[in-house]
């Protein structure tokens, strides 16, 4: 066994320590480094139109809600009707958001839509017959629909303000009371 004396000791112990603080100065200042340093924010670009009054196309941050966005957008018009969104919602990347009146309420069939097949012809639709949007659609809207009672109505709104917006015709399956003839009965009917 090696035997040290005091003096070497002394030493080691002195260095140990100045080892030590150094380490923990290093940590101390890589920590404060990475917090003077906050990650990049996402930005959004989502739309805005309808009874607004200032519509037009906003760039926010990732996290922001409708009722910021319509802030933003200088607050509604004194016909808006908010009674069936969600207004604390978060907004999502190339989200369109309607804000319908009491003057012109329930034309959603002009609402732009990522669903490509609404553009196309529909051979199995008359042309007098409007899409709804079920992802900004009222309650009443939803009820125009073929087999959508009132309580389905209701769930489609809930589950929309809960899980966000409906992507596909598949995924109002997740929706109770929505099997797969009904989706079936209302599928040239809806856009998103």
């Amino acid at each position: 066994m090696i035997q040290f004396s005091r003096q070497e000791k002394l030493t080691l112990l002195i260095l140990s320590t100045v080892a030590i603080v150094a380490l923990g100065v290093t940590f101390w200042a890589n920590f404060n480094a990475q917090r003077k340093f906050p990650q990049r924010e996402t930005m959004l670009i989502v739309q805005v139109d309808g009874a607004v009054q200032h519509p037009g196309v906003y760039k926010v941050k990732e996290g922001t809600r409708i009722f910021e966005l319509l802030e933003e957008a200088g607050g509604t018009t004194e016909n808006a009707v908010l009674n069936d969104m969600n207004l604390a919602q978060p907004v999502y990347d190339g989200q369109r958001v309607f804000i319908p009146s009491r003057t012109a309420q329930g034309d959603m069939s002009s609402s732009f839509s990522t669903n490509l097949a609404q553009f196309l012809p529909q051979s199995n639709t008359s042309s007098a017959t409007k899409r709804i949007n079920v992802n900004t659609a009222s309650k009443e809207e939803l009820i125009s629909l073929p087999g959508i009672g009132e309580t389905i109505a209701q769930r489609i709104i809930e589950y929309r303000q809960t899980h966000g917006p409906f992507h596909r015709p598949e995924d109002l399956l997740a929706v109770k009371g929505i099997g797969p003839k009904k989706l079936d009965q209302i599928r040239d009917l809806i856009s998103f």
